[in-house]
C-alpha cells in the first residue's frame, strides 16, 4: 500500500513526539513551584536523586507543550 506525503508525516510526527508528562511525573519547575525554592536548586536535587538511583527520568511534553525532564520514584 501506498502512502501519501501526508500519512507519512503524521507517521513521523508521532513516533518523534514526545510523550506527555504523567501524574506521577514532576519536573524541576513543578517542584520549584511548590516547595518555592529556585528552579535550579530543584534540578539539581533531582539531579542527585536520578544518580543515586532514588528516581528514573525521560524527556516528556509538559502540559503548555514545552519539553522537560519528568522524574518519577524508581521503582514505582
Amino acid at each position: 500500500m501506498s502512502m501519501t506525503e501526508f500519512e507519512l508525516l503524521i507517521e513521523l510526527a508521532r513516533e518523534l513526539s514526545l510523550p506527555e508528562i504523567e501524574p506521577d511525573e514532576v519536573t524541576a519547575q513543578l517542584v520549584a513551584d511548590y516547595t518555592g525554592c529556585s528552579r535550579s536548586k530543584a534540578a539539581a536535587v533531582l539531579k542527585a536523586k536520578l544518580a543515586a538511583g532514588l528516581v528514573t527520568a525521560r524527556q516528556v511534553r509538559t502540559q503548555n507543550g514545552k519539553p522537560a525532564t519528568a522524574y518519577r520514584k524508581a521503582g514505582a
